[in-house]
C-alpha cells in the first residue's frame, strides 16, 4: 500500500515552528502572569 507523503515548502516549516514557540511563549508567560514580550 503506498502512502501519500505530504511535502512542505521550507516557508511553511519556519511559520509553523515560529507559530509552535509563539503559542509555548504565551502560555509560558500566562502561567507566570507576565506579559509575553517579556520573554522575547
Amino acid at each position: 500500500m503506498a502512502r501519500n507523503q505530504k511535502h512542505y515548502d521550507t516557508d511553511y516549516k519556519v511559520q509553523s515552528v515560529n507559530l509552535a514557540k509563539g503559542i509555548v511563549l504565551s502560555k509560558a508567560a500566562r502561567e507566570r502572569g507576565i506579559s509575553p514580550s517579556t520573554l522575547n
